[in-house]
């Protein structure tokens, strides 16, 4: 017997439970077929950004108010053997998408929070300790063989199949679905092995500030909250180390000693020896015909910028969407072939960060680390000699219009509408949003441009700073944003990226354009059959 979904995802970490939850909302039956029987109990990724924020609140976890994260307000300090200050990182407030730039937490409560919400779900079904064995593509579906993990299933041959439409292998580093779809890695040759210490202490630690890297040549190290309550170190193994002298509960509470943690007044929550590296698959191969990747089945990151969980969820908003817009036959299924190239430039210039972040504290030897130190010393004094800060992470290819701005992150601000202020994503929803300073959208559009946006549950505003608008722009921050962008009118898509912006009286012919965009069809528009 066969069990028959819209999608299978393949791999139920907080990747695939995020986008069973986006699809799942949209109505789409969704099986995750996870290999343990029991979620993983110990902390691995313990940070997210500020669009992740805005992107976990659209599933309901909200991270101003959930007592699982521990918003940060503070700098991300790189300090020198010696502890005098390297550099500052500005990790306080918020950010463009509104929420804190940055947010830690605890990767067991997060999974078992956005579980409790799978759980309300009706159209998804998640089915634990059955792994992946084999896969097999035709023209309409896809399905996927699976064996038993499960404790009562043992020593038998017990296997399962599931059917899809689209199958989504989150399935992590070690991807079975990436092996099956045969797709090159590309090694940027960035490897270091690292331990990982995960504690909890007894009694609040004082760190300031609460995250930082000491760039000490004798000993890397890394020490950042691990969400409320904890604390993370991490340790750069040394040339004389072995792996297996690291990777001990002893050399762990040695480390810890240092520190003041005790088995009398902490408890080890974790220890792990990690190989920190950056690679990818190559954008072209994040789909072939009806399967698709995601998180660390597509890409592999340092964890010197907190980003590596943060460009998995940011892959399964992107592939929710556009599936959405596929299956819902909104769009042609050629829309899936701008996922991998879309998301391999945005997620790249992250991996890139985090190796250049890393390339600064795995320096072992003390002459170059002196040389460093003399470098990023002297840019604190003359900001001048700093390098030019890198350009914002953008979609580069893909479904995006011709304005500069198109493929950045939009930003959002505080509206007002009928006597209630907040966040506009909480004041009008989500999906696809067009904004205008100058006018109303929907006056501005043909009339099948305005059935094209009402069949697609866009939402379409005029915004400014008086109710003669829809909505009051509380803070003028919409009006200051597009104003720097030149324009008085937006297109944002369903993943908070901006898809074109301009002048309202363009408005009609930027959306004919993205019609024809996700209308497209080609030779290759079927799926293409392994």
């Amino acid at each position: 017997m066969t069990d028959t979904f819209d999608v299978v995802i393949v791999g139920y970490g907080p990747v695939g439970q995020y986008l069973a939850l986006k699809l799942g909302a949209a109505g789409y039956t969704v099986a995750c077929v996870e290999k343990w029987p029991q979620p993983y109990p110990l902390p691995r990724a313990v940070h997210y950004d500020h669009e992740i924020a805005r992107l976990f609140k659209t599933v309901g976890l909200d991270s101003r108010t959930n007592p699982i994260i521990e918003q940060y307000d503070n700098v991300y300090r790189w300090v020198d053997a010696d502890k005098e200050v390297l550099l500052d990182l500005d990790w306080s407030g918020v950010g463009p998408s509104g929420w804190h730039t940055s947010n830690f937490f605890s990767q067991p409560l997060l999974e078992k929070e956005l579980n409790s919400y799978v759980d309300t779900v009706p159209t998804v079904s998640v089915f634990r300790g059955w792994e992946a064995q084999e896969i097999d593509e035709d023209a309409d579906g896809v399905t996927v063989t699976a064996r038993s993990m499960r404790p009562e299933d043992a020593g038998a041959l017990a296997t399962r199949t599931f059917r899809g439409r689209y199958v989504v292998g989150a399935d992590g580093a070690n991807s079975f679905v990436r092996r099956w779809m045969k797709a090159e890695m590309h090694d940027l040759g960035f490897q270091f092995d690292w331990l990982i210490v995960d504690m909890v202490p007894n009694e609040p630690m004082t760190f300031d500030p609460p995250a930082w890297q000491w760039c000490n040549p004798a000993a890397p190290t890394t020490i950042v909250p691990g969400g409320p309550g904890r604390r993370r170190w991490e340790f750069m193994r040394l040339p004389h180390e072995t792996i297996e002298q690291l990777n001990t509960e002893e050399t762990a509470w040695r480390r810890m000693s240092v520190w003041g943690l005790t088995p009398e007044n902490s408890v080890l929550e974790r220890h792990a020896v990690y190989t920190f590296r950056a690679m990818w698959a190559q954008p072209e191969q994040w789909r072939k015909g009806r399967v698709l990747i995601a998180g660390d089945a597509a890409h592999l990151t340092p964890p010197f910028a907190g980003q590596g969980m943060c460009a998995g969820i940011r892959d399964a908003q992107n592939i929710a969407w556009k599936l959405d817009a596929v299956l819902s036959g909104r769009a042609a299924d050629d829309l899936l072939d701008s996922y991998g190239p879309e998301r391999s430039n945005n997620m790249q210039y992250w991996v890139n960060f985090a190796v250049g972040l890393g390339e600064v504290i795995c320096v072992l030897d003390p002459e170059a680390a002196a040389g460093r130190d003399a470098a990023m010393k002297a840019a604190i004094e003359d900001p001048s000699l700093a390098p030019p800060p890198p350009p914002p992470p953008t979609l580069t290819a893909g479904t995006i219009g011709t304005h500069p701005v198109a493929g950045h992150l939009s930003h959002q601000y505080r509206v007002r509408r009928d006597g209630v202020t907040d966040y506009f994503d909480h004041v009008v929803g989500y999906g696809w949003v067009i904004l205008s300073t100058a006018g109303s959208p929907a006056d501005a559009l043909s009339g099948e441009n305005l059935a094209w946006a009402r069949e697609n549950g866009a939402v379409l505003v005029s915004i400014g700073p008086d109710e003669g608008c829809d909505l009051v722009d509380v803070d003028g921050g919409y009006a200051a944003w597009l104003a720097g962008l030149g324009a008085d009118t937006v297109v944002v898509r369903p993943d908070f990226y901006v898809y074109d912006a301009g002048a309202l009286a363009g408005l009609d012919a930027a959306v004919t354009t993205l019609r024809a965009t996700l209308h497209a069809t080609s030779s290759t528009s079927s799926p293409v059959v392994a």
